[in-house]
């Protein structure tokens, strides 16, 4: 007989249980699990644990962040606006969105937790609001991301994206790599490979007749061109080919649907017909609603599935903060998405299509929601540390077929190779510097599943 109360020492088949749940499921199943079955959980760590834990995925920009996310803190508890003042002026222009991050996890997080005492007084958020006003460092979209991160209106009218006491964990840690990868993105305008984001977030209009990344392409003119032959469709369209002289002299049965297919003495059967030669790849938004998606990764051209997920992600997150923040930009994501909704359905569309491709980045590398939300984590702290490819050696205009596959090509070559090259030495090394950062307290039950530390009952 095996105690699983947690209330015994007998708590081997409970931590097993929880990462399990952890690694394969992530937080989010975890805690909806621990709420429902408290026995779930180690008796030891439901002591002290009332109040909810934050994990900062920003701390892995390093020590300048932390130190920015102290400074506000003492502006937003002590009222001690000076460290913050000096701090920001000490800045150089490609820190400053690492302002935006602080500001983030320290003020609108705040309203994550339930204690008084985490609560902003009105006083101190609109000194931070004149504060955010005139940073000289911030451009004038970061101020606005500024203003619309310190009331906590990031989201506009998505729900899911307003911090709130009751937000799920998944939903945390999507909106944590939205922020992320808008403030980064939105910095980044001036470098040419990262251009086409740059019109996502602010004229999504100039994207309309463009081949987005990772989008789906008509290969069937390539196959055609490349087999000879002459292609033909059964009367339930499906392709079939005849070679030699491309005219059909007997006839088969198609082998998805078993209907009759080819002709007798070069002439075609009358309810078969040949196949297009046309090219129907086509531009914009064109994955079709996210329910649709497949369930399985897979590849798109040059990109690995992990590789064409990651990519994905960064591109939605991008038109997501458009959606929910930009009102000028509706028309153009009107015209940019396939099928056609209504412009208070894109930021639920766009939500729902990141969170299929965060599902998915973890299949394709093995690892859980969260661990493949840091994956992105560090894909986009790379596009803000690594020194970008030269403008000469790289194409923005995603105007043709071939321009987008080599844009594809050397986007994953200098931003998402590095992280998936050594992707388990990558993340473990993440989780040690997110268990670790003490000023957010320890999160026990995060640090067991990931054996940062080991409970029993004499601790």
């Amino acid at each position: 007989h095996i105690d699983v109360t947690g209330d015994s020492d007998t708590t081997g088949p409970i931590v097993y249980l929880l990462k399990l749940l952890m690694r394969q499921y992530g937080t989010d199943c975890l805690q909806r699990v621990s709420k429902d079955h408290q026995w779930v959980v180690p008796q030891i760590l439901r002591q002290g644990q009332e109040e909810k834990q934050i994990r900062d995925p920003f701390v892995l920009h390093g020590q300048l962040y932390t130190e920015l996310r102290e400074v506000i803190t003492q502006a937003a508890i002590g009222k001690h606006f000076e460290p913050l003042l000096e701090a920001s002026e000490d800045l150089i222009p490609r820190q400053a969105p690492l302002l935006l991050l602080a500001l983030y996890e320290k003020v609108t997080m705040s309203h994550f937790s339930t204690l008084p005492s985490k609560q902003l007084l009105p006083d101190v958020l609109g000194e931070l609001v004149r504060f955010v006003a005139d940073c000289k460092i911030l451009s004038r979209e970061l101020q606005w991301m500024g203003r619309a991160l310190l009331a906590n209106e990031q989201g506009g009218p998505l729900a899911p994206l307003k911090v709130t006491p009751e937000q799920p964990s998944l939903h945390q840690t999507l909106g944590a790599v939205v922020v992320h990868a808008a403030a980064v993105l939105q910095f980044m305008h001036k470098v040419t490979v990262l251009q086409p984001f740059t019109s996502m977030l602010n004229n999504p209009t100039t994207l309309a007749k463009a081949y987005l990344p990772t989008m789906p392409e008509d290969s069937l003119p390539e196959v055609q061109r490349a087999i000879g032959g002459t292609f033909y469709v059964c009367r339930r369209g499906h392709p079939y080919l005849v070679t030699e002289c491309g005219r059909p002299m007997v006839e088969y049965t198609c082998n998805v649907c078993g209907s009759r297919i080819g002709g007798v003495n070069h002439t075609l059967r009358h309810d078969n017909r040949q196949a297009r030669r046309t090219d129907e790849t086509q531009t914009g938004h064109c994955l079709g609603q996210p329910q649709g998606r497949s369930s399985v990764p897979a590849p798109e051209r040059s990109l690995s599935p992990a590789a064409c997920c990651i990519l994905r992600a960064l591109m939605h997150s991008a038109l997501l903060w458009a959606s929910c923040n930009n009102q000028a930009a509706t028309e153009g994501l009107l015209k940019l998405v396939k099928p056609r909704l209504r412009s208070a359905q894109l930021p639920e569309f766009f939500w729902c299509h990141l969170e299929k491709d965060l599902q998915l980045l973890g299949l394709a590398t093995g690892k859980s929601v969260d661990e493949a939300a840091i994956i992105l984590h560090l894909v986009i702290r790379g596009i803000l540390t690594q020194e970008p490819p030269g403008a000469d050696t790289v194409v923005s205009s995603l105007r043709a077929r071939n321009t987008r596959q080599e844009w594809e090509r050397i986007f994953k070559q200098v931003y998402i190779q590095p992280v998936l090259e050594r992707v388990e030495k990558n993340v473990t090394k993440a989780l040690d510097c997110i268990v670790n950062d003490d000023s957010q307290g320890q999160d026990q039950l995060f640090c067991l599943v990931y054996e940062k530390v080991r409970v029993t009952e004499s601790d």
